[in-house]
Formats: structure tokens, sequence, C-alpha cells
């Protein structure tokens, strides 16, 4: 079972990502529903679906789901948005092979002090403008994040030049994110998020010990009507 929860983490692109509440002048959520696809090594290729949904008043929802064959798994993340601030309050996720798996579930106690996964890809695509790290010899920006657990991770990252990027979906302005846990400095993690959309992502890259070993795109990008 620890394979297929690799699988799910790395099928929802958000296995090391994060960031806290920050305040600047970030760009306005929009409601959309995106698919992408994946390719994993050792799995056949698959399709990752992804929706950030506006709930009410300043609520929203991130939500990732996939499957491959008799695997799938699910992420989403609940937040308030306060200002420029974003605070997650719920989070559940789980994954099942031949109908066996685990379900996992994080409160708003649970999440006071870091955000969850969802929560915190969405703020971290909102602040990499305003990120210190702009280039490969800056001194790495450095995040942490609560996991399916709960429990403390650890995030560093680097934020490219902005460029525009041809994916199946089309062409997107877009910045690419460099990261890496501190404690796995062989996986590295290169995320591309729209610029105009927050936690929109384009394209995602999975290395391990310098070879890519997964890799996602954007195929199918549709925007939502706000409630």
């Amino acid at each position: 079972m620890h394979g297929l929860h690799r699988f799910a983490a790395l099928a929802l692109v958000a296995c090391w990502i994060s960031f806290g509440a920050i305040s600047y002048a970030h760009a306005a959520p929009q409601p959309f529903t995106a698919t992408y696809h994946l390719r994993l090594d050792g799995w056949p290729d698959a399709d990752v679906h992804h929706r950030i949904s506006h709930l009410s008043a300043n609520d929203w929802q991130s939500e990732m789901r996939a499957s491959v064959l008799t695997a799938e798994g699910y992420e989403r993340g609940k937040f308030r948005l306060d200002g420029d601030e974003v605070h997650a309050w719920h989070y559940a996720s789980g994954y099942s092979l031949f109908g066996l798996g685990e379900r996992y579930h994080l409160s708003a106690r649970d999440l006071a002090d870091l955000p969850d996964r969802q929560s915190a890809m969405f703020q971290l695509s909102r602040k990499l403008d305003d990120a210190p790290c702009q280039d490969d010899e800056a001194t790495p920006c450095e995040l942490a994040y609560a996991d399916h657990k709960g429990r403390t991770e650890h995030f560093a990252y680097r934020v490219a030049a902005p460029q525009t990027l041809e994916v199946p979906a089309g062409g997107f302005d877009a910045r690419w994110v460099d990261g890496w846990n501190p404690e796995k400095p062989d996986r590295r993690l290169r995320l591309a998020f729209s610029s105009t959309t927050p936690g929109l992502l384009i394209s995602v890259e999975y290395y391990r010990d310098g070879e890519l070993t997964s890799r996602m795109a954007l195929t199918e990008l549709h925007r939502d009507e706000k409630r």
C-alpha cells in the first residue's frame, strides 16, 4: 500500500509544496475546472482532474482527483480568503487499491498553524512575483505545511522568470517553481503556475537522482462562473 500512497501523492501534485498566510496584492481567485495528462514511470498514463470552487462568501475549495486502473486518489482543501491572507479550515484525502485504502481528515484546529497542501498550493501560486528567490543564485525560499496526517513538512524553492509555455491546452503565461525537500535533495519537483489564474498548474515535472520520472501537462481548462 505504501507504493499506492506515493502514487496518490504524486498524481495529486502536492507532495512537497506549501505556503502560509502572507500580505501582498495578489490576483483575484477564479473558479475553474482543469484536466492534466499525467505520465508516471511504472504506471499507465492517467488524467488528473483539478477544480477550484467558490463555496460561499470568502470560502473556496481546491480539489484534485486521479485514477489508474484499480488505484485512485483524491485530495481537497477548504480555505477562507481574508484580504490577501489564506486560512485553511478543512482538509480531506484518500486513496484506494482494489477497494482497500485509507482516508485522512484535518480540522480547522489541526490547520491553525500550517496550511494543508491544497490550500498551500493555491497561496504559493499567488505570491511568486514577490518571492525573494527569483533566480538560480538566490538563497532558496523556505516553506512549511501540514501533510495528510498533520505532520510538518518542509519545502525549499526558487522561482524562475515569467515565460509563455505551450501545452496541449494552448499557450499560457507561467512561472516555474523549482523545489525540493531539504531532507531529500535527490528529489526535485518543478511546477509551472499560471501567472494570471491562482492555483492553476500549467506543467509539472518530478525528478529523482537527476532523472525525469513523471510529468504532467494541462490538457483542458474551463473557467467557471462565480456563484
